[in-house]
């Protein structure tokens, strides 16, 4: 997932919310919805009835849960993913900040504050992040105040150096993740498509292989999976299929990030 995505995706959660109010506009915006995550996530929706007097309240209630279900699915799957964020936050701040060569959008003031931030944050990881800054104390490894042309001349170099890391993955990184735990890697490219239309049975097989897990455990896990099944492909309306699927996502919440990660595709194949 994308952080241009994920911000849309908070954007539009808001968006469901503030919609709760009233029935008007909510087809439109349903179907707005709809239209775009068909195109990220295959299969997420079915296209709202022509009817505007019709209240699509639940229906986007039901988007969502389902977008803050995605959202804390991906977030589990990398134990960087906090540090990536915020470390494209940052990128996206330094290049503001160095395409307002005239101080009229970010004044000195708070480029500095911004230098001394990305700096202090990203020193202990990125090799030689001072090299050939203005004002860097080795002795004390101690970035003192800059100004002027130097100001712009450190937040440039700050900038390309962070760029750099990020394009080889993050290198010194990698020895803070724990042996086996899955990378994600965090782009400005918007080309990321899940493909949600694997089979209930596909992941009845994926869980019987997870050799980790005790045969209790994974009959427990089977019998969700049927509890899944029969919820979606029931004849109830979405709403009320996500509101039975409550107490499945409840409990998928307890078994951890690789059993999640398993079932999030059944999920979404609610329609």
């Amino acid at each position: 997932m994308t952080t241009e995505l994920l911000k849309i995706m908070k954007e539009d959660i808001k968006q469901c919310e503030d919609a709760q109010s009233s029935n008007k506009g909510t087809e439109k915006l349903y179907q707005t919805l709809i239209d775009k995550y068909n195109g990220i996530f295959e299969g997420f929706g079915k296209a709202a009835i022509e009817d505007s007097e019709f209240s699509y309240r639940p229906e986007l209630n039901a988007i969502k849960e389902k977008l803050e279900l995605i959202i804390a699915t991906d977030k589990d799957k990398d134990p960087l993913f906090d540090f990536k964020v915020m470390y494209e936050e940052d990128l996206e701040s330094l290049k503001n900040a160095i395409s307002d060569s005239a101080n009229k959008e970010t004044p000195e003031f708070a480029k500095l504050q911004l230098y001394k931030d990305v700096t202090a944050k990203y020193h202990p990881y990125i090799p030689k992040l001072s090299d050939g800054l203005y004002f860097y104390i080795s002795s004390q490894a101690f970035y003192d105040d800059v100004s002027g042309d130097s100001l712009f001349h450190n937040l440039r170099q700050v900038y390309n150096k962070m760029l750099s890391f990020k394009a080889l993955g993050f290198p010194s990184l990698q020895e803070t993740i724990p042996q086996g735990a899955p990378m994600v890697q965090i782009t400005n490219t918007n080309e990321n498509k899940i493909d949600i239309n694997i089979s209930f049975n596909d992941v009845r097989r994926k869980i019987e292989n997870m050799s980790a897990l005790p045969d209790a455990e994974i009959e427990e896990i089977l019998h969700k999976i049927d509890e899944l099944e029969k919820i979606v492909k029931s004849s109830d309306r979405k709403s009320k299929k996500w509101e039975n699927v409550k107490g499945v996502i409840k409990w998928i919440a307890d078994k951890g990030v690789d059993v999640g990660i398993a079932l999030l595709p059944l999920l979404l194949q609610i329609k």
